[in-house]
């Protein structure tokens, strides 16, 4: 079997590295797309709850409620760790944001958080996998 080339080995440990950063700033760009248009479907009366939502690498804020977390990545050993953003609505001013979503049993729904989720869902995997793929084509001719 041969044995493969020191510069390839380079160029392919730097790929992990590359591929993570990629996949960093493009969750972190189609996030931000995800919160434009549910602050564009929010209800804005008071824009407690259009200021409410927001996107976060950490945890959420007390009240509010979110999609489920968006990964990309895999755990493998000490490779790459998984990225975890959450998208999410609602705080301590805003605590009404899964009401408006849902609905009670006085008031219907004015669904804002899901509706925006799912038509900017596509986009944020495909920018995610496209930025990704960009970045190893340019980490092996770069490397």
């Amino acid at each position: 079997m041969a044995q493969l080339s020191p510069r390839i080995v380079a160029k392919l440990k730097r790929i992990p590295d590359v591929a993570v950063e990629a996949a960093r700033a493009a969750m972190e760009e189609a996030a931000q797309d995800v919160v434009d248009e549910m602050r564009r479907l929010a209800p804005k009366e008071s824009g407690d709850l259009v200021r409410s939502i927001s996107w976060t690498w950490g945890e959420v804020p007390p009240g509010s409620f979110m999609i489920d977390e968006i990964r990309s990545g895999k755990n493998q050993g000490d490779q790459y760790a998984t990225l975890r953003i959450k998208i999410y609505a609602g705080d301590k001013d805003a605590f009404y944001a899964r009401f408006q979503e849902f609905g009670t049993v006085d008031m219907p729904a004015h669904p804002f958080f899901f509706p925006g989720w799912k038509a900017k869902r596509a986009a944020f995997r495909k920018k995610i996998r496209d930025r990704v793929r960009a970045a190893i084509r340019e980490a092996w001719r770069n490397g």
